[in-house]
């Protein structure tokens, strides 16, 4: 958990209509340009994590500072969930997404030139991954708009999105991976330089691929009317019990589930070993995600999903704990791909939430709901971080564990269980009547 806070981590079910002809999806150019450069800048995104962490961790030889490098990456999307992402509704979002791959190019590489600096202090490294970072919400936000303008409602559209979403888990896995071999056979400067070249191809696959469209919205944009509307939207969701119970649970679950993110290039490296080591680790948990999702949906029926929440989100845990016995980094590797199995359970949190939530605020609760998952993910990173400062990197994941169980404790004793049962009852409903 590696976290990361945009178009939703639920899953999809196929609309079953017989009357439109089967439409091949990735036969849309489009769709293509647009997935080839979500794979080439997401590759290149966690290329860059690895290659920044241990660039820090290397110079400082804090477990803190190398978290950071991965917890400020949460920050642009607090603010950007709820302000910086509207702003694709106000202008082209084929050009929101040029100016947002132009700038993380222009960024990444002053990034990877500052680091051949030995002498450049670390803060300032830091500080260049915040500001690169502010450029991603837009940029999820225009793309996961664009969307819907390539496809009719239907089939196509389900399967658009169905696999824009697998590619996020596959970009993450494949590309700390890719990342760990990079930087061992160059560099982590010249890893950096890799992500912003993936910038640039990514803006030349979109500017090749999507053509223009009108703006959205024409409205004057007024910055102090969205800031207003924070306080009113976060009300909707907090008031509503389903919301705030699957909203707070998931939240809550991942500031210790995410903690092996953030540690994964320090528990390498205090075990003897380099960048390979570094990125096979910081891809196990993603992998572990990927896997239990698929095996969760198809395996579990929908009714029955929201009895097992409460018992992952535990053995999810547990196996964290597990770290404390300081095992080899093969033995960490498929413990900490069986604990990202059980993040399974945040699939259908996030699937009841959107059912539960009335159409004409999905869009501002979705943001809340990425924004404060977003909070808790960056103070993960930190506060585990810290631990790993004065105990190393196996006693902050091991303490993350700890710390799991008691939130799943006090959340078992609050947990409305009818509520809930309810909210799976009518998920279900939706889904059979997709069908």
């Amino acid at each position: 958990m590696a976290v990361t806070v945009n178009e939703g981590r639920t899953g999809a079910s196929v609309i079953v209509e017989p009357s439109p002809p089967r439409v091949r999806v990735l036969g849309n150019r489009e769709f293509r340009g647009l997935t080839l450069a979500q794979f080439t800048s997401e590759c290149g995104d966690q290329i860059a994590a690895i290659a920044i962490s241990l660039l820090v961790y290397g110079r400082s030889n804090s477990p803190l500072l190398a978290a950071a490098t991965y917890a400020v990456t949460y920050v642009p999307w607090v603010v950007g969930s709820m302000l910086l992402s509207p702003l694709t509704d106000r202008y082209p979002r084929r050009l929101a997404m040029l100016v947002c791959d132009a700038c993380r190019a222009v960024v990444i590489g002053i990034l990877a030139l500052m680091s051949t600096i030995h002498s450049a202090p670390i803060g300032l490294l830091i500080a260049l991954v915040l500001v690169s970072s502010f450029f991603s919400p837009p940029f999820a936000s225009a793309r996961g708009a664009t969307l819907p303008d390539l496809f009719e409602t239907g089939p196509p559209y389900v399967r658009a999105v169905a696999i824009s979403r697998i590619m996020q888990q596959v970009d993450q896995v494949f590309g700390f991976a890719l990342g760990g071999l990079v930087v061992a056979a160059v560099s982590p400067q010249g890893a950096l330089g890799i992500d912003a070249v993936s910038f640039m191809l990514s803006f030349v696959l979109l500017a090749t691929h999507l053509r223009e469209r009108p703006v959205a919205d024409a409205r004057p944009l007024r910055p102090m009317a969205m800031l207003r509307q924070v306080g009113p939207d976060l009300a909707i969701v907090w008031k509503h019990p389903v919301r705030r119970t699957l909203l707070g649970f998931t939240a809550a679950s991942l500031l210790f589930l995410i903690a092996p993110d953030g540690l994964a290039v320090v528990y390498s490296r205090q075990h003897g070993h380099g960048a390979v080591a570094a990125g096979i680790l910081a891809a196990s948990q993603p992998c572990g995600i990927a896997l239990g999702a698929w095996l969760f949906i198809k395996f579990v029926p929908t009714r029955s999903q929201s009895r097992y929440l409460l018992p992952l989100g535990t053995l999810g845990a547990a196996i964290l704990a597990l770290t404390a016995l300081v095992p080899p980094v093969w033995l960490t590797c498929l413990l900490w791909m069986a604990s990202g199995m059980c993040q399974c359970f945040v699939v259908a949190t996030i699937a009841a939430y959107n059912v539960v939530t009335e159409r004409s605020i999905r869009g501002r609760a979705n943001g809340l709901a990425a924004a404060s998952i977003a909070v808790t993910q960056g103070l993960g990173f930190v506060l585990w971080g810290t631990v790993a400062d004065f105990g190393g990197a196996a006693a902050g994941v091991a303490f993350a564990g700890i710390a799991g169980l008691v939130v799943i404790a006090v959340a078992r004793y609050l947990w409305p269980y009818d509520v809930i049962d309810d909210a799976w009852a009518r998920l279900a409903g939706a889904q059979e009547r997709r069908a």
